[in-house]
């Protein structure tokens, strides 16, 4: 029995420790040294403390906790919006879902090489949809004031993700109880207000820690729209160690990385414990 057990664990135990928790123990590790490749040298915390004494890091956690909030305060609440509604079935239901969810199988790299079309300063259909408005044309993406609400916008409204999970998830909630509220009166805004949304919160925290993990690690989208610019007003964690790596400063790069994932893993049991993921 014990043999057996051990033989099915095996598999998915080698590759954890092959995929995780040996690149992770290695990151770790090779965070308090100074490592170029060629040549390995214990610095001690000597780039954690070079990371926050420099401002560029600062920028960088600043907008990645910018863009994580978008995606928590902007895209899951209308994901959430939109998942309610199209649950009620309306007329074309099934034609707006469909719409709203292909972008989510879109590419980021592809999505990027959209939007940065969009945002052109002279081409740009953006600029010429405010042109009749009185508004001049604008650099979006290189102009420090907007540049980095233009790359959150490229993504707030993707919200085929979340509105297919809360959809899937009112499916699974038994009719009786909407049925119950009818007949105690109940109008279809009270019955979404205090059954439907209650019982979306394991949903939705599922939905918000997904978001938080693909946020953190924001990099397709900033590099290809800015890579950073202007002036690091939207440069990422992601691109911030990227850029160490690119100078062969791997020892700084993965103490940057060490930082993303210890950020995560904060984020992820707050997120649990606030709204209770897995408890019925």
């Amino acid at each position: 029995m014990r043999l057996s057990a051990f033989l099915s664990i095996a598999p998915a135990a080698v590759l954890f420790g092959t995929f995780f928790a040996i690149p992770l123990v290695v990151l770790i590790a090779t965070s308090f040294t100074s490592w170029s490749g060629r040549s390995l040298e214990f610095v001690g915390w000597e780039n954690y403390e070079r990371m926050l004494a420099d401002p560029v890091f600062a920028k960088a956690l600043g907008n990645t906790l910018f863009y994580l909030a978008i995606g928590v305060f902007v895209q899951v609440p209308l994901g959430v919006g939109v998942g309610m509604v199209l649950a009620l079935k309306p007329r074309g239901w099934e034609a707006f879902r469909t719409l709203l969810f292909i972008p989510f199988v879109i590419s980021g790299a592809a999505y990027a090489l959209i939007f940065s079309m969009f945002y052109n300063s002279r081409l740009g259909l953006l600029n010429n949809m405010l042109a009749p408005l009185g508004i001049s044309g604008r650099d979006w993406l290189y102009d420090s004031a907007t540049a980095r609400w233009a790359v959150a916008g490229t993504f707030a409204f993707i919200l085929g993700f979340v509105m297919i999970v809360i959809m899937a998830e009112i499916a699974s909630i038994p009719r009786e109880l909407y049925e119950a509220a009818r007949v105690d009166g109940a109008s279809e805004l009270q019955q979404q207000v205090l059954i439907t949304l209650p019982l979306l919160r394991n949903a939705i925290g599922t939905c918000v820690l997904i978001r938080v993990l693909a946020d953190i690690g924001m990099f397709d989208l900033v590099f290809i729209l800015t890579s950073g610019g202007p002036d690091d007003a939207t440069v990422s964690l992601a691109l911030y160690a990227y850029r160490a790596y690119l100078q062969s400063d791997w020892g700084f790069a993965n103490a940057v990385g060490t930082v993303i994932i210890a950020l995560g893993a904060i984020l992820i049991v707050l997120i649990r414990r606030l709204f209770r993921i897995g408890d019925r």
